[in-house]
């Protein structure tokens, strides 16, 4: 890819970030910051732990959550993967609420050069959101360009939220973001989200900033 497919990702993102801030429905915005531990105590078996904080429109705390997940490499191309989230979301006027949440996937990966592609399949019974009672099937394509000579590795991703009782689609996530390597095996990640939903008057915009360390 040149430059000036790159150049086209990126207008097609402000594009869609234009094109909902034109539109008669309501913004919301949310950031969050996690830290992700990565290990790896096989060759082919990679473990992961995630402590995150999402925080509402005035900054305020919205929920924070804990998620373990495994990752198993059956193919050089492929990877099969487990999630658990724990959700809490602490409420002022109401009782704490507790949600407990896992998803299933299968990812498949490959790179050209300096490119990566991705693509998962995964079955999840939640949606990122609030939602409690319903099961998802998403669909997620990514591309990560890891730029020669350079720390920083920018990555684009489109994902697609279909309901699994078959109300159809519920949800379309585009993200855009970039890794920076600090040292070795530190990195700072930033991103930000755009939550388009079909059925709903409503878009979330999502900053996101992380650090992930693997050993």
């Amino acid at each position: 890819m040149n430059k000036k497919r790159i150049a086209c990702f990126s207008l097609l993102f402000l594009f869609l970030f234009a094109y909902t801030q034109a539109q008669d429905v309501e913004n919301e915005l949310e950031t969050r910051t996690n830290v992700e531990v990565q290990f790896k105590p096989f060759k082919k078996v990679k473990l992961s732990f995630s402590p995150e904080l999402r925080f509402d429109e005035s900054f305020s705390l919205d929920k924070y959550l804990f998620e373990a997940g495994a990752e198993y490499k059956v193919l050089k191309f492929l990877e099969l993967g487990a999630t658990y989230r724990f959700v809490v979301n602490p409420r002022d006027s109401k009782s704490t609420e507790y949600f407990n949440r896992y998803s299933f996937s299968a990812t498949t990966k490959k790179e050209f050069g300096d490119f990566e592609t991705a693509f998962r399949l995964q079955y999840s019974n939640y949606a990122d959101d609030d939602i409690s009672d319903k099961s998802f099937l998403r669909y997620k394509a990514s591309l990560a360009y890891d730029i020669p000579h350079c720390k920083l590795t920018p990555f684009v991703a489109a994902e697609l939220f279909q309901q699994f009782n078959g109300d159809g689609f519920y949800k379309m996530r585009y993200t855009a973001g970039v890794d920076y390597k600090l040292f070795k095996n530190n990195y700072l990640g930033v991103s930000y989200k755009l939550d388009y939903y079909n059925k709903e008057y409503t878009n979330k915009h999502i900053i996101g900033l992380g650090y992930k360390f693997k050993f």
